[in-house]
């Protein structure tokens, strides 16, 4: 069979999947979906907010019909032990007083996503623009904005072709590894709205900037102009992409170290694009948060938002983290989550402890076996070498940084993290490192099994699918019988 059309057969795969389970789940999840919706309708109105507002009356127009209170709430809670029917298939003379009742209790919540930055919403309003556009009014305007995950998840899935290729040519097993994990890694985030799922799109192009600046001795003007608009396209869909950028920037600096003598003309002029392209979007939104949010990231307000403290630095040392058992408690709950997601139903995550501790075990093991397998040096050429570290180092830069937000604050009252859970173990603020993450991970089976079998590799992958996929459709088949989703219009 082409490759090519593996590839794009895997791409069709992924966008499927995440259709699919983006019309399965109503509206609106856990992880602040309903946050995430309002500032699309700011952006829809060309409104960009300017402080932590309670939620918009035009977004309340829509949260109250069409939210479901399975994600929170059980059936137990409810008359009858069954939830009510959506309030969108109802009379208005029966739901009236309902609708009362529920757009006073949503509209004291604040918005503390407000300080995000803009890319994702300004993408998604414009799309959601287009679907109306097309006729679509109501609930399938909703899901009509979550579908725009499909493109971004195949857009994900060729990327992470195109840099397998560029790092492994001659591997085949590396080459359809890679995109392979990603169209089937199960990661529940890209069946909602929320800015973290562009993450990968915008990191994987500038992880393949990267990834020519180590190929490269006479880098161009638009070659560096492309690097620096990559760069502000990442941080401006999350600021959590920072620690992953912060790597990728110090690895073309230590580049431009090396080659400026052979053509540093050429050198010096890629580098003024860079600054150019990065540094005015991300210094002009950076200006307009500490304008109107008070800081250069808006996060002082968020932090205050959410009831957390910055702990004297003398008590860092005393978080569990620096034991084995609260190291293992973060990185299992980061992991899990990075591969599954951190959606809830019926008031409990979505979780299996047996997937669960797969993902822990086999991310550690494999990661470990390609830091093994890196210092090597086996069949690998310098510039192998090279990509496949610097994957390993944006991976582990971005774990670093959330164990870093996790031992300097103090949770107060907050849910997640809390101080009986004081983890900082959202996963999904990793996304701009999947595809990385997905090399990686690749290469580490690779050195454990290609010994023995050059073809053991791409077998142990598809079993790891076959796993992920069953585990995903066990956990995930009780939210198509929701009387609230897209199947059941």
């Amino acid at each position: 069979m082409n490759e090519r059309f593996l590839i794009l057969l895997l791409c069709l795969a992924a966008a499927l999947r995440v259709f699919i389970y983006s019309a399965a789940f109503p509206f609106f999840n856990n992880i602040d979906e309903d946050l995430h919706f309002d500032l699309i309708t700011h952006y829809s109105h060309a409104d960009v907010p300017r402080r932590f507002d309670p939620l918009k009356d035009d977004t309340l127009n829509w949260i109250i019909p069409y939210a479901s209170p399975e994600f929170l709430s059980s059936p137990e809670q409810f008359p009858g032990a069954s939830f009510p029917a959506p309030l969108w298939k109802r009379s208005w003379s029966e739901i009236e007083p309902e609708i009362a009742v529920t757009r006073a209790a949503w509209s004291s919540e604040i918005n503390f996503q407000s300080s995000q930055p803009p890319l994702y919403y300004a993408l998604a309003s414009e799309w959601w623009w287009i679907g109306k556009q097309i006729g679509l009014t109501g609930i399938q305007s909703l899901y009509w904005i979550r579908f725009l995950n499909a493109l971004i998840v195949v857009m994900t899935v060729w990327l992470g072709y195109v840099t397998a290729s560029m790092v492994a040519l001659p591997r085949a097993d590396l080459r359809i590894g890679v995109p392979l994990l990603l169209a089937f890694l199960p990661q529940n985030v890209f069946y909602a709205m929320n800015n973290d799922v562009l993450s990968p799109v915008c990191f994987g192009v500038l992880f393949l900037c990267v990834l020519q600046w180590l190929r490269t001795n006479a880098p161009s003007f638009l070659f560096g102009a492309f690097t620096g608009l990559a760069i502000a396209a990442t941080c401006l869909t999350k600021m959590s992409n920072v620690p992953a950028v912060a790597v990728a920037l110090g690895i073309v600096i230590a580049r431009v170290v090396v080659i400026i003598r052979r053509a540093p003309r050429a050198v010096l002029i890629a580098l003024v694009a860079i600054v150019l392209c990065a540094a005015i979007p991300i210094g002009s939104w950076m200006l307009w948060t500490k304008s109107h949010f008070g800081d250069l990231t808006g996060s002082t307000g968020k932090i205050a938002l959410l009831g957390w403290t910055r702990k004297p630095f003398g008590d860092w040392c005393r978080h569990p983290i620096f034991r084995p058992r609260g190291l293992w408690i973060f990185w299992s709950d980061l992991i899990a989550s990075f591969w599954r997601g951190e959606v809830s139903w019926h008031g409990l995550p979505l979780h299996w402890h047996v997937a669960d501790g797969f993902y822990a075990i086999s991310t550690l093991v494999f990661v470990a076996a390609a830091i093994v397998g890196l210092q090597k040096r086996a069949g690998l050429t310098a510039f192998q070498r090279k990509a496949i570290g610097s994957a390993i180092l944006i991976f582990l830069a971005g774990v670093a940084f959330l164990a870093l937000l996790s031992i300097q604050f103090d949770f107060g009252n907050c849910i997640n993290p809390s101080r009986e859970h004081p983890y900082f173990a959202s996963g999904r603020l990793l996304s701009g490192a999947l595809i990385p993450f997905a090399v990686v991970y690749v290469y580490g089976v690779s050195c454990l099994c290609r010994r023995i079998n050059t073809a053991l590799p791409l077998i142990v992958l598809g079993m790891i699918v076959v796993f992920v996929t069953t585990s995903e459709i066990l956990l995930n088949r009780v939210v198509f019988v929701s009387e609230h989703n897209w199947f059941h219009l």
